[in-house]
Protein backbone atom coordinates (compact mmCIF):
# COMPACT_ATOMS: atom_id res chain seq x y z
CA UNK A 1 0.00 0.00 0.00
CA UNK A 2 2.99 2.30 0.00
CA UNK A 3 4.58 4.09 -2.89
CA UNK A 4 7.75 6.07 -2.29
CA UNK A 5 7.94 9.68 -3.36
CA UNK A 6 11.25 11.36 -3.93
CA UNK A 7 12.44 14.25 -1.83
CA UNK A 8 13.19 16.15 -5.02
CA UNK A 9 9.55 16.06 -6.03
CA UNK A 10 8.47 17.29 -2.63
CA UNK A 11 11.00 20.12 -2.71
CA UNK A 12 9.35 21.43 -5.86
CA UNK A 13 5.82 21.21 -4.47
CA UNK A 14 5.70 24.39 -2.42
CA UNK A 15 7.14 26.46 -5.28
CA UNK A 16 4.76 24.99 -7.83
CA UNK A 17 1.63 26.10 -5.99
CA UNK A 18 2.52 29.78 -5.97
CA UNK A 19 3.99 29.92 -9.46
CA UNK A 20 0.99 28.09 -10.87
CA UNK A 21 -1.59 30.18 -9.10
CA UNK A 22 0.03 33.56 -8.56
CA UNK A 23 -0.71 35.22 -11.86
CA UNK A 24 -4.12 36.39 -13.02
CA UNK A 25 -3.84 34.31 -16.20
CA UNK A 26 -3.47 31.10 -14.21
CA UNK A 27 -6.11 32.14 -11.72
CA UNK A 28 -8.65 32.28 -14.53
CA UNK A 29 -8.32 28.56 -15.19
CA UNK A 30 -11.52 27.42 -13.50
CA UNK A 31 -13.19 25.09 -15.94
CA UNK A 32 -14.49 27.79 -18.26
CA UNK A 33 -11.81 27.22 -20.90
CA UNK A 34 -11.69 24.16 -23.13
CA UNK A 35 -9.09 21.42 -22.60
CA UNK A 36 -7.48 18.89 -24.87
CA UNK A 37 -9.57 15.74 -24.52
CA UNK A 38 -6.96 13.28 -25.74
CA UNK A 39 -6.01 12.46 -22.12
CA UNK A 40 -9.62 11.70 -21.17
CA UNK A 41 -10.34 15.07 -19.57
CA UNK A 42 -13.88 16.32 -19.99
CA UNK A 43 -14.36 19.48 -22.05
CA UNK A 44 -15.55 22.62 -20.27
CA UNK A 45 -18.98 22.47 -21.86
CA UNK A 46 -19.55 19.05 -20.31
CA UNK A 47 -18.85 20.14 -16.71
CA UNK A 48 -22.42 21.16 -15.87
CA UNK A 49 -24.54 18.42 -14.33
CA UNK A 50 -27.65 17.52 -16.37
CA UNK A 51 -29.82 17.87 -13.25
CA UNK A 52 -29.21 20.04 -10.21
CA UNK A 53 -26.97 18.24 -7.69
CA UNK A 54 -26.74 19.20 -4.01
CA UNK A 55 -23.47 18.46 -2.25
CA UNK A 56 -22.66 18.49 1.47
CA UNK A 57 -19.34 20.21 2.17
CA UNK A 58 -17.93 19.96 5.69
CA UNK A 59 -15.30 22.37 7.05
CA UNK A 60 -13.56 22.76 10.41
CA UNK A 61 -14.67 26.10 11.88
CA UNK A 62 -16.83 27.66 14.52
CA UNK A 63 -20.27 28.31 13.07
CA UNK A 64 -20.84 31.74 11.54
CA UNK A 65 -23.95 33.88 11.78
CA UNK A 66 -23.92 34.87 8.11
CA UNK A 67 -22.98 31.46 6.76
CA UNK A 68 -26.19 31.05 4.81
CA UNK A 69 -25.79 34.45 3.14
CA UNK A 70 -22.33 33.41 1.99
CA UNK A 71 -23.59 30.00 0.83
CA UNK A 72 -26.20 31.75 -1.33
CA UNK A 73 -23.40 33.68 -3.06
CA UNK A 74 -21.33 30.53 -3.41
CA UNK A 75 -24.25 28.78 -5.04
CA UNK A 76 -24.66 31.53 -7.63
CA UNK A 77 -21.21 30.55 -8.89
CA UNK A 78 -21.57 26.78 -8.59
CA UNK A 79 -25.04 26.69 -10.17
CA UNK A 80 -23.84 28.71 -13.17
CA UNK A 81 -20.65 26.73 -13.74
CA UNK A 82 -21.57 23.23 -12.55
CA UNK A 83 -25.34 23.11 -11.86
CA UNK A 84 -24.38 22.24 -8.28
CA UNK A 85 -25.57 23.65 -4.97
CA UNK A 86 -23.49 23.53 -1.79
CA UNK A 87 -24.74 22.83 1.73
CA UNK A 88 -21.94 24.01 4.03
CA UNK A 89 -21.52 22.54 7.53
CA UNK A 90 -19.03 23.97 10.02
CA UNK A 91 -17.74 21.71 12.82
CA UNK A 92 -15.64 23.12 15.66
CA UNK A 93 -12.02 22.09 16.19
CA UNK A 94 -12.73 20.14 19.37
CA UNK A 95 -15.44 18.04 17.73
CA UNK A 96 -14.06 17.73 14.22
CA UNK A 97 -12.40 14.32 14.34
CA UNK A 98 -15.22 12.61 16.20
CA UNK A 99 -18.04 14.06 14.11
CA UNK A 100 -16.38 13.61 10.72
CA UNK A 101 -15.43 10.04 11.63
CA UNK A 102 -19.07 9.33 12.45
CA UNK A 103 -20.21 11.00 9.22
CA UNK A 104 -17.78 9.02 7.10
CA UNK A 105 -18.64 5.77 8.86
CA UNK A 106 -22.36 6.31 8.31
CA UNK A 107 -21.91 7.65 4.80
CA UNK A 108 -24.35 10.45 5.55
CA UNK A 109 -24.12 14.25 5.66
CA UNK A 110 -20.84 14.68 3.79
CA UNK A 111 -19.62 14.56 0.19
CA UNK A 112 -16.48 16.70 0.45
CA UNK A 113 -14.30 17.48 3.47
CA UNK A 114 -10.72 18.12 4.55
CA UNK A 115 -9.10 15.17 6.35
CA UNK A 116 -7.32 16.64 9.37
CA UNK A 117 -5.84 15.15 12.57
CA UNK A 118 -6.50 11.63 11.25
CA UNK A 119 -3.92 10.04 8.91
CA UNK A 120 -5.10 10.01 5.32
CA UNK A 121 -3.91 6.41 5.03
CA UNK A 122 -6.20 5.40 7.90
CA UNK A 123 -9.24 6.83 6.14
CA UNK A 124 -8.23 5.22 2.85
CA UNK A 125 -7.51 1.81 4.38
CA UNK A 126 -10.82 1.90 6.26
CA UNK A 127 -12.71 2.55 3.04
CA UNK A 128 -14.17 5.82 4.37
CA UNK A 129 -12.94 7.88 1.42
CA UNK A 130 -12.68 6.96 -2.25
CA UNK A 131 -9.71 6.83 -4.65
CA UNK A 132 -9.60 9.96 -6.76
CA UNK A 133 -7.15 9.20 -9.56
CA UNK A 134 -9.71 8.48 -12.28
CA UNK A 135 -11.92 11.38 -11.22
CA UNK A 136 -8.95 13.73 -11.28
CA UNK A 137 -7.97 12.54 -14.74
CA UNK A 138 -11.49 13.23 -15.99
CA UNK A 139 -12.66 16.28 -14.06
CA UNK A 140 -9.72 17.67 -12.08
CA UNK A 141 -7.14 18.69 -14.64
CA UNK A 142 -7.49 22.41 -13.94
CA UNK A 143 -6.75 21.65 -10.29
CA UNK A 144 -3.67 19.66 -11.30
CA UNK A 145 -2.45 22.57 -13.42
CA UNK A 146 -3.00 24.91 -10.49
CA UNK A 147 -1.12 22.90 -7.87
CA UNK A 148 1.25 20.75 -9.93
CA UNK A 149 1.63 17.01 -10.42
CA UNK A 150 4.27 16.81 -7.68
CA UNK A 151 2.00 18.51 -5.16
CA UNK A 152 -0.76 16.07 -6.03
CA UNK A 153 1.52 13.14 -5.08
CA UNK A 154 1.29 14.07 -1.39
CA UNK A 155 -2.13 12.45 -1.28
CA UNK A 156 -1.09 9.13 -2.77
CA UNK A 157 -1.76 5.97 -0.76
CA UNK A 158 -0.57 2.90 -2.64
CA UNK A 159 -1.59 3.14 -6.29
CA UNK A 160 -4.21 5.89 -5.94
CA UNK A 161 -4.58 9.51 -4.91
CA UNK A 162 -7.01 9.74 -1.97
CA UNK A 163 -6.60 13.35 -0.87
CA UNK A 164 -5.66 16.72 -2.36
CA UNK A 165 -3.29 18.73 -0.20
CA UNK A 166 -4.23 22.34 0.52
CA UNK A 167 -2.30 25.44 -0.49
CA UNK A 168 -0.64 26.56 2.74
CA UNK A 169 2.58 26.61 4.75
CA UNK A 170 4.19 23.20 4.24
CA UNK A 171 6.62 23.52 7.13
CA UNK A 172 6.19 24.45 10.77
CA UNK A 173 8.04 26.27 13.51
CA UNK A 174 7.05 25.98 17.16
CA UNK A 175 6.88 28.53 19.90
CA UNK A 176 4.60 30.55 22.15
CA UNK A 177 1.90 33.12 21.40
CA UNK A 178 1.07 35.76 24.00
CA UNK A 179 -0.87 38.93 24.66
CA UNK A 180 1.15 41.96 23.60
CA UNK A 181 -0.43 44.24 26.21
CA UNK A 182 0.94 42.15 29.08
CA UNK A 183 4.27 41.52 27.36
CA UNK A 184 4.74 45.27 26.95
CA UNK A 185 3.51 46.02 30.47
CA UNK A 186 6.26 43.86 32.00
CA UNK A 187 8.95 44.53 29.37
CA UNK A 188 8.99 40.93 28.19
CA UNK A 189 11.36 40.77 25.22
CA UNK A 190 9.28 38.24 23.29
CA UNK A 191 11.31 38.57 20.08
CA UNK A 192 14.39 37.21 21.86
CA UNK A 193 12.81 34.33 23.79
CA UNK A 194 14.56 31.35 22.18
CA UNK A 195 14.57 28.70 24.94
CA UNK A 196 12.13 27.18 27.41
CA UNK A 197 14.25 28.60 30.25
CA UNK A 198 13.76 32.13 28.89
CA UNK A 199 10.06 31.48 28.40
CA UNK A 200 9.76 30.22 31.97
CA UNK A 201 11.23 33.47 33.29
CA UNK A 202 8.58 35.45 31.39
CA UNK A 203 5.78 33.19 32.61
CA UNK A 204 6.89 33.58 36.22
CA UNK A 205 6.59 37.36 35.84
CA UNK A 206 2.96 36.97 34.76
CA UNK A 207 2.15 34.52 37.57
CA UNK A 208 3.63 36.82 40.20
CA UNK A 209 2.00 40.03 38.94
CA UNK A 210 -1.28 38.92 37.35
CA UNK A 211 -3.01 36.53 39.77
CA UNK A 212 -6.19 36.38 37.68
CA UNK A 213 -4.36 35.45 34.46
CA UNK A 214 -3.26 31.88 33.69
CA UNK A 215 0.23 32.03 32.17
CA UNK A 216 -0.15 28.93 29.95
CA UNK A 217 -3.35 27.36 28.65
CA UNK A 218 -3.84 24.47 26.20
CA UNK A 219 -6.09 24.53 23.15
CA UNK A 220 -8.89 22.04 23.66
CA UNK A 221 -6.77 20.00 26.07
CA UNK A 222 -3.64 19.85 23.89
CA UNK A 223 -0.65 21.79 25.19
CA UNK A 224 2.13 20.84 22.73
CA UNK A 225 1.80 18.57 19.69
CA UNK A 226 5.42 18.42 18.59
CA UNK A 227 8.75 19.84 19.67
CA UNK A 228 11.16 19.05 16.86
CA UNK A 229 10.66 15.40 15.87
CA UNK A 230 9.37 13.75 12.69
CA UNK A 231 6.35 11.63 13.64
CA UNK A 232 6.45 9.73 10.32
CA UNK A 233 2.73 10.14 9.78
CA UNK A 234 1.49 9.61 13.35
CA UNK A 235 1.26 13.25 14.42
CA UNK A 236 -1.36 12.63 17.10
CA UNK A 237 0.22 9.47 18.58
CA UNK A 238 3.96 9.53 17.71
CA UNK A 239 4.29 5.76 17.41
CA UNK A 240 7.89 5.60 16.23
CA UNK A 241 9.60 8.90 15.39
CA UNK A 242 12.84 10.45 14.14
CA UNK A 243 14.34 12.80 16.72
CA UNK A 244 16.20 16.08 16.17
CA UNK A 245 14.21 17.27 13.13
CA UNK A 246 14.61 13.87 11.46
CA UNK A 247 18.31 14.35 10.78
CA UNK A 248 18.98 10.61 11.04
CA UNK A 249 16.88 7.72 9.72
CA UNK A 250 16.72 5.92 13.07
CA UNK A 251 13.18 5.21 14.31
CA UNK A 252 12.86 5.39 18.10
CA UNK A 253 10.18 5.29 20.77
CA UNK A 254 9.67 8.98 21.58
CA UNK A 255 8.24 8.17 24.97
CA UNK A 256 11.36 6.40 26.24
CA UNK A 257 13.79 9.15 25.16
CA UNK A 258 15.49 11.45 27.65
CA UNK A 259 14.19 14.34 25.54
CA UNK A 260 10.58 13.39 26.27
CA UNK A 261 11.24 12.72 29.94
CA UNK A 262 12.96 16.10 30.36
CA UNK A 263 10.13 17.92 28.60
CA UNK A 264 7.29 16.38 30.62
CA UNK A 265 9.29 16.80 33.84
CA UNK A 266 9.56 20.52 33.10
CA UNK A 267 5.83 20.73 32.34
CA UNK A 268 5.03 18.95 35.62
CA UNK A 269 7.15 21.53 37.46
CA UNK A 270 5.34 24.33 35.64
CA UNK A 271 2.00 22.79 36.53
CA UNK A 272 2.89 22.55 40.21
CA UNK A 273 4.20 26.13 40.17
CA UNK A 274 0.91 27.48 38.82
CA UNK A 275 2.14 28.27 35.31
CA UNK A 276 -0.15 25.82 33.51
CA UNK A 277 -3.93 25.81 33.75
CA UNK A 278 -5.30 23.38 36.31
CA UNK A 279 -7.12 20.36 34.88
CA UNK A 280 -5.66 21.46 31.55
CA UNK A 281 -6.47 18.28 29.65
CA UNK A 282 -10.19 18.90 30.10
CA UNK A 283 -10.12 22.47 28.78
CA UNK A 284 -12.53 22.79 25.84
CA UNK A 285 -11.55 26.33 24.77
CA UNK A 286 -8.67 27.46 22.60
CA UNK A 287 -5.87 29.78 23.61
CA UNK A 288 -7.10 32.73 21.55
CA UNK A 289 -10.56 32.69 23.08
CA UNK A 290 -9.12 32.69 26.59
CA UNK A 291 -6.64 35.47 25.77
CA UNK A 292 -9.51 37.52 24.37
CA UNK A 293 -11.51 36.94 27.56
CA UNK A 294 -8.55 38.17 29.62
CA UNK A 295 -8.12 34.91 31.53
CA UNK A 296 -4.96 33.69 29.78
CA UNK A 297 -1.56 35.08 28.86
CA UNK A 298 -0.76 32.64 26.07
CA UNK A 299 -0.02 29.12 24.87
CA UNK A 300 2.19 26.96 22.70
CA UNK A 301 1.55 27.07 18.95
CA UNK A 302 2.99 25.89 15.65
CA UNK A 303 4.06 29.01 13.80
CA UNK A 304 4.31 30.29 10.23
CA UNK A 305 4.79 33.66 8.52
CA UNK A 306 2.09 36.10 9.59
CA UNK A 307 0.79 33.92 12.42
CA UNK A 308 0.68 36.89 14.80
CA UNK A 309 -1.35 38.87 12.24
CA UNK A 310 -3.72 35.94 11.78
CA UNK A 311 -4.33 35.54 15.52
CA UNK A 312 -4.72 39.29 16.05
CA UNK A 313 -7.34 39.34 13.28
CA UNK A 314 -9.13 36.26 14.60
CA UNK A 315 -9.45 37.37 18.22
CA UNK A 316 -9.45 41.15 18.07
CA UNK A 317 -6.54 41.64 20.49
CA UNK A 318 -2.89 42.23 19.62
CA UNK A 319 -0.96 38.96 19.78
CA UNK A 320 2.79 38.41 19.42
CA UNK A 321 4.89 35.27 19.19
CA UNK A 322 8.22 33.83 20.32
CA UNK A 323 9.75 31.23 18.00
CA UNK A 324 11.66 28.57 19.93
CA UNK A 325 11.84 25.62 17.52
CA UNK A 326 12.95 26.71 14.02
CA UNK A 327 10.96 25.83 10.91
CA UNK A 328 11.28 22.27 9.63
CA UNK A 329 9.27 20.10 7.29
CA UNK A 330 8.20 16.48 7.13
CA UNK A 331 5.96 14.43 4.87
CA UNK A 332 3.28 14.69 7.55
CA UNK A 333 3.22 18.46 7.15
CA UNK A 334 2.23 18.06 3.51
CA UNK A 335 -0.31 15.32 4.21
CA UNK A 336 -1.83 16.83 7.34
CA UNK A 337 -4.68 18.61 5.53
CA UNK A 338 -6.09 16.99 2.41
CA UNK A 339 -9.49 17.27 0.75
CA UNK A 340 -11.26 13.99 0.06
CA UNK A 341 -14.57 12.60 -1.19
CA UNK A 342 -16.66 10.48 1.16
CA UNK A 343 -17.32 6.85 0.28
CA UNK A 344 -20.98 7.62 0.96
CA UNK A 345 -21.20 10.35 -1.67
CA UNK A 346 -23.90 9.64 -4.24
CA UNK A 347 -22.37 12.18 -6.62
CA UNK A 348 -18.59 11.62 -6.67
CA UNK A 349 -18.19 13.08 -10.17
CA UNK A 350 -20.00 16.28 -9.23
CA UNK A 351 -17.95 16.41 -6.02
CA UNK A 352 -14.72 16.28 -8.03
CA UNK A 353 -15.98 19.01 -10.36
CA UNK A 354 -16.70 21.18 -7.34
CA UNK A 355 -13.32 20.41 -5.78
CA UNK A 356 -11.63 21.35 -9.04
CA UNK A 357 -13.45 24.70 -8.94
CA UNK A 358 -12.58 25.29 -5.27
CA UNK A 359 -8.87 24.93 -6.06
CA UNK A 360 -8.87 27.21 -9.09
CA UNK A 361 -11.53 29.92 -8.81
CA UNK A 362 -10.40 33.02 -6.85
CA UNK A 363 -13.94 34.41 -6.53
CA UNK A 364 -15.16 31.19 -4.95
CA UNK A 365 -12.08 30.98 -2.72
CA UNK A 366 -12.55 34.52 -1.43
CA UNK A 367 -16.22 33.88 -0.64
CA UNK A 368 -15.46 30.72 1.29
CA UNK A 369 -12.62 32.21 3.32
CA UNK A 370 -13.56 35.89 3.70
CA UNK A 371 -17.28 36.12 3.03
CA UNK A 372 -19.01 38.85 1.04
CA UNK A 373 -17.11 41.93 -0.13
CA UNK A 374 -18.21 45.22 1.48
CA UNK A 375 -20.22 43.30 4.08
CA UNK A 376 -17.61 41.08 5.74
CA UNK A 377 -14.48 42.67 4.28
CA UNK A 378 -13.36 45.68 2.22
CA UNK A 379 -10.52 46.13 -0.23
CA UNK A 380 -7.71 48.33 1.08
CA UNK A 381 -4.90 47.63 -1.39
CA UNK A 382 -3.42 45.40 -4.06
CA UNK A 383 -1.78 42.03 -3.46
CA UNK A 384 1.02 40.73 -5.67
CA UNK A 385 -0.97 37.68 -6.84
CA UNK A 386 -3.49 39.81 -8.73
CA UNK A 387 -5.96 39.82 -5.84
CA UNK A 388 -6.48 42.43 -3.09
CA UNK A 389 -5.38 43.28 0.42
CA UNK A 390 -8.52 43.22 2.55
CA UNK A 391 -9.63 44.18 6.05
CA UNK A 392 -12.77 44.40 8.16
CA UNK A 393 -15.24 47.15 7.21
CA UNK A 394 -15.27 50.17 9.48
CA UNK A 395 -17.06 49.36 12.72
CA UNK A 396 -16.58 45.60 12.48
CA UNK A 397 -13.95 43.30 13.97
CA UNK A 398 -13.49 39.61 14.69
CA UNK A 399 -16.09 39.69 17.45
CA UNK A 400 -18.81 41.54 15.57
CA UNK A 401 -18.59 40.33 11.99
CA UNK A 402 -21.10 37.77 10.82
CA UNK A 403 -18.45 35.81 8.91
CA UNK A 404 -15.07 35.82 10.60
CA UNK A 405 -12.26 34.68 8.27
CA UNK A 406 -10.57 31.66 9.79
CA UNK A 407 -8.87 28.46 8.72
CA UNK A 408 -7.83 29.75 5.32
CA UNK A 409 -5.06 27.15 5.30
CA UNK A 410 -7.66 24.36 5.50
CA UNK A 411 -9.68 25.60 2.54
CA UNK A 412 -8.40 24.14 -0.76
CA UNK A 413 -6.23 26.96 -2.12
CA UNK A 414 -5.98 30.22 -0.20
CA UNK A 415 -2.97 31.30 -2.28
CA UNK A 416 -5.15 32.36 -5.23
CA UNK A 417 -7.20 34.62 -2.97
CA UNK A 418 -6.89 37.87 -1.06
CA UNK A 419 -4.23 38.80 1.49
CA UNK A 420 -5.39 40.02 4.89
CA UNK A 421 -4.29 43.50 6.00
CA UNK A 422 -1.19 43.48 8.18
CA UNK A 423 0.53 40.94 5.95
CA UNK A 424 2.79 42.11 3.11
CA UNK A 425 1.38 42.27 -0.42
CA UNK A 426 3.64 39.35 -1.38
CA UNK A 427 2.55 37.24 1.59
CA UNK A 428 2.02 34.08 -0.43
CA UNK A 429 5.52 34.38 -1.89
CA UNK A 430 6.89 34.77 1.65
CA UNK A 431 5.09 31.59 2.60
CA UNK A 432 6.86 29.81 -0.26
CA UNK A 433 10.20 31.09 1.02
CA UNK A 434 9.33 29.78 4.48
CA UNK A 435 8.62 26.35 3.01
CA UNK A 436 11.80 26.27 0.93
CA UNK A 437 14.22 27.37 3.67
CA UNK A 438 12.92 25.10 6.44
CA UNK A 439 15.04 22.26 7.83
CA UNK A 440 14.11 19.14 5.88
CA UNK A 441 13.69 15.78 7.56
CA UNK A 442 15.86 13.06 6.06
CA UNK A 443 12.60 11.09 5.64
CA UNK A 444 10.89 13.85 3.64
CA UNK A 445 8.85 12.04 1.01
CA UNK A 446 8.42 8.79 2.97
CA UNK A 447 4.91 7.51 3.71
CA UNK A 448 4.37 4.74 6.26
CA UNK A 449 1.91 1.93 5.49
CA UNK A 450 0.48 0.72 8.80
CA UNK A 451 -1.59 -2.14 7.40
CA UNK A 452 0.77 -4.87 8.70
CA UNK A 453 0.62 -3.54 12.26
CA UNK A 454 -2.95 -2.26 12.34
CA UNK A 455 -3.86 -4.01 15.60
CA UNK A 456 -0.71 -2.76 17.32
CA UNK A 457 -1.42 0.76 16.06
CA UNK A 458 -4.92 0.69 17.55
CA UNK A 459 -3.78 -0.73 20.88
CA UNK A 460 -0.81 1.64 21.19
CA UNK A 461 -2.93 4.66 20.21
CA UNK A 462 -5.31 3.82 23.05
CA UNK A 463 -2.40 3.74 25.50
CA UNK A 464 -1.08 7.07 24.20
CA UNK A 465 -4.53 8.62 24.63
CA UNK A 466 -4.54 7.43 28.22
CA UNK A 467 -1.26 9.07 29.29
CA UNK A 468 0.43 11.35 26.76
CA UNK A 469 -1.62 14.57 26.91
CA UNK A 470 -1.92 14.34 30.69
CA UNK A 471 1.87 14.11 30.91
CA UNK A 472 2.42 16.91 28.38
CA UNK A 473 0.11 19.25 30.31
CA UNK A 474 2.03 18.52 33.52
CA UNK A 475 -0.91 16.96 35.33
CA UNK A 476 0.77 13.60 36.00
CA UNK A 477 4.06 12.95 37.81
CA UNK A 478 6.52 11.49 35.25
CA UNK A 479 8.43 9.59 37.92
CA UNK A 480 5.33 7.58 38.78
CA UNK A 481 3.46 7.55 35.47
CA UNK A 482 6.10 7.24 32.74
CA UNK A 483 7.26 3.70 33.68
CA UNK A 484 3.62 2.50 33.63
CA UNK A 485 3.04 4.25 30.30
CA UNK A 486 6.10 2.61 28.74
CA UNK A 487 5.19 -0.84 30.05
CA UNK A 488 1.67 -0.61 28.61
CA UNK A 489 3.02 0.67 25.27
CA UNK A 490 5.35 -2.30 25.04
CA UNK A 491 2.50 -4.69 25.79
CA UNK A 492 0.40 -2.96 23.10
CA UNK A 493 3.03 -3.68 20.46
CA UNK A 494 4.89 -0.40 19.91
CA UNK A 495 8.12 -2.28 19.24
CA UNK A 496 6.43 -4.07 16.32
CA UNK A 497 5.38 -0.70 14.91
CA UNK A 498 8.87 0.73 15.25
CA UNK A 499 10.42 -2.33 13.60
CA UNK A 500 7.97 -2.13 10.67
CA UNK A 501 8.53 1.61 10.27
CA UNK A 502 12.29 1.10 10.28
CA UNK A 503 12.07 -1.68 7.69
CA UNK A 504 9.92 0.41 5.35
CA UNK A 505 12.10 3.48 5.91
CA UNK A 506 15.27 1.51 5.13
CA UNK A 507 13.71 0.20 1.92
CA UNK A 508 12.62 3.72 0.92
CA UNK A 509 16.04 5.17 1.75
CA UNK A 510 17.77 2.55 -0.38
CA UNK A 511 15.50 3.41 -3.29
CA UNK A 512 16.37 7.09 -2.81
CA UNK A 513 20.12 6.33 -2.54
CA UNK A 514 20.19 7.78 0.98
Amino acid sequence: MKRAMSSLLFLVMSVTLITACGSPSNNATNGEEGRNSTDGAVQAGDLREKELVKLDVVMMSADKEDKQLVVEEINKITREKLNVEVNLTFISYGNYVQQTTMMLSSGKGVDLLPIYMTPLATMANNGQIIPLTELIDKYGQDMVKAIGEEYLEAGRIGDDIYGITTGRDLAKAYGFEMRKDLADKYNIDYENIKTLDQLEEALMIIRENEPDVIPVVPSNGELVRNWGWDALGDDMTNLGVLMDFGKELKVVNLYETEFYKDFITRMHKWYNNGLIMKDAINNTENVGTMMKAGSAFGGFMNLKPGFDVQETRNYGIEIVVSEIIPAYKTTSDVQMATWAISNGSKHPEAAMKLLNLMYTDPELTNLMIYGIQDKHYVVVGDASNGQSIVDYPEGLDATTTGYRPSGGWLWPNQTIGHVWAGNPANYWEEQTEFNNTAIESAAYGFTFDSSKVRNQMTASSNVVAKYHEALMTGMLDPEKTLPVFLKELEAAGINDIIAEKQAQLDQWAAAQNK
